[in-house]
């Protein structure tokens, strides 16, 4: 696989290593700027080597105990975020294009992503985009979907397909089911600040779930079949590494901690058989209810079968930053007793909020500290907003709001190893990991935004190569087949 520059071409001489970034314009950038002059590394903070990734590497990930593994076995890190609130209404894509013009505006959209150094989308989709109406597949959408997923795992990210909904569907004022699965549909419609509490408050939303949750449901049947076109579509795309059956699922008139200790706990294990058997090497993401995000707490058990990945949201009343890690750590502790790794797919804030840069910041701290994987919620590029939710990382016009700093640091994607401790401290942009080799290649994404004005990097167990891929740097341990610590430090020149 090969993975497009992102604007910075790596220089390097000399067994002990002299390099220098030159720069040009940075996709998705704020305004394209073109960015500072790189710096110098010091000849001796490193050694330097060429080092070549596995051939047959793949795109496909195994859940291994509370990791994620690749096909060589090292341990996967995901970092990112999901392609949000516009993918909810029509023509349910994250950014607005002119006709005959998406493939222009998709690599625009994807190259900013690029440029934050993520390697992984939760990419939304809504049983109403895919089956409009009954038995008749939407296939310019799927189309659109298609070259979506394509366009990112060109760049190195891997995605997620996640059926998303909200109160159910656009007729309530949500997103998600087709309207044709009620019976006397309303006009769809996205203007409702304060949606979430139909789930509680909304009799239409609560009678469509329990003729969902209903035993030999007709609904039900119906989405097992729309999942059967996806599952069957997406999985051998590459990069697609999984599906999430359902987002933030509603309980309808039952009980919250039974529905989640039963009904939704059995459909999980359902699901998790159903498509683990249509796709045996795809994960599947089981999603709490939605007030679970907020509770930090959960009444799901965890599903039978093979390749789960719990997937549960972040969206504490405290903000406080300095509160998060705790916070998380409960998520962490139900993957630890499932034994399964944790994907938070969903944490974020308002972009208005004087707290979203430290609290989103604090949320990618936790990850590193805790070991976790997850997505911000969310990127979007749109002029019209979903139930006026102003979350997304860019504004209409493409330029990037405050929140998008929070994205931009380094991670290990990828570790050979074991013992694994990482950590970004964005006071000082400084990145710190060490791990305990045991031969392979761990891969860091090093996103050149990150470094404006060049890096200095110290490296102790191992060599490192910064040329072969823009963005990335790959690292070799110094005893390959034996075991050595590695201890990796970049700061800002």
């Amino acid at each position: 696989m090969s993975f497009p520059p992102f604007g910075w071409v790596a220089i390097c001489a000399g067994a002990s290593l002299a390099c220098s970034f030159a720069s040009g314009p940075q996709p998705g950038s704020p305004n394209d700027a073109a960015p500072a002059e790189g710096g110098r590394a010091s000849d001796a903070s490193f050694r330097s080597c060429t080092i070549a990734l596995p051939a047959a590497l793949g795109w496909t990930l195994s859940a291994s105990g509370t990791s994620f593994r690749d096909a060589s076995g090292r341990i996967v890190f995901l970092r990112g975020v999901a392609a949000g609130g516009r993918s909810k209404f029509a023509p349910y894509v994250p950014f607005d294009f002119d006709t005959a013009q998406y493939g222009t505006a998709l690599g625009a959209y994807m190259d900013r992503a690029a440029s934050w150094g993520i390697n992984v989308l939760r990419v939304p989709f809504t049983w109403a985009a895919l089956e409009p109406t009954m038995g008749q597949d939407d296939a310019n959408w799927l189309s659109l979907y298609d070259q979506l997923l394509d366009a990112a795992w060109a760049r190195g990210m891997y995605t997620i397909l996640d059926f998303h909904q909200d109160v159910y569907s656009e007729v309530y004022c949500g997103d998600g089911f087709p309207g044709w699965t009620v019976s006397k549909p309303p006009a769809p419609h996205h203007d409702c600040p304060s949606w979430s509490g139909k789930y509680t408050t909304d009799s239409d939303v609560r009678s469509a779930f329990d003729r969902f949750w209903a035993a030999g449901s007709p609904v039900q049947a119906e989405y097992l079949a729309a999942w059967d076109v996806m599952l069957a579509r997406y999985k051998d795309r590459p990069g697609v590494i999984g599906f999430e059956p359902i987002n933030e699922p509603g309980w309808g008139t039952a009980n919250l901690e039974t529905f989640s200790a039963t009904t939704l706990t059995a459909f999980y294990s359902m699901m998790v058989a159903h498509m683990r058997a249509a796709a045996p090497q795809s994960l599947v993401f089981v999603d709490t209810d939605g007030f679970d995000g907020l509770s930090l707490s959960t009444m799901l058990g965890r599903p039978s079968g093979d390749g789960v990945v719990f997937a549960p949201h972040f969206y504490p009343s405290n903000h406080d930053p300095n509160a998060v890690e705790a916070g998380l750590k409960t998520w962490a502790d139900i993957g630890a007793s499932w034994n399964v790794p944790v994907f938070v797919g969903e944490f974020g804030l308002n972009d208005t909020s004087s707290m979203a840069v430290p609290f989103i910041s604090a949320n990618f701290d936790a990850f590193d500290a805790l070991g976790l994987s997850g997505s911000e919620w969310e990127y979007s590029v749109s002029s019209a907003v979903w139930n006026s939710e102003t979350f997304s990382l860019v504004a209409a016009d493409g330029s990037e709001n405050p929140i998008a700093q929070a994205i931009l640091r380094p991670f290990a994607r990828a570790v050979a190893g074991t013992s694994v401790e990482q950590a970004f401290d964005a006071s000082s942009s400084t990145f710190s990991l060490s791990y305990i080799a045991g031969g392979g290649v761990t891969e860091v994404s090093l996103p050149p935004r990150a470094y404006p004005s060049g890096y200095e990097l110290t490296l102790t167990g191992a060599c490192a190569d910064t040329a072969s891929t823009p963005g990335r740097l790959f690292l070799q341990s110094d005893m390959d087949g034996g075991t050595s610590s590695v201890a990796l430090r970049i700061a800002p020149k």
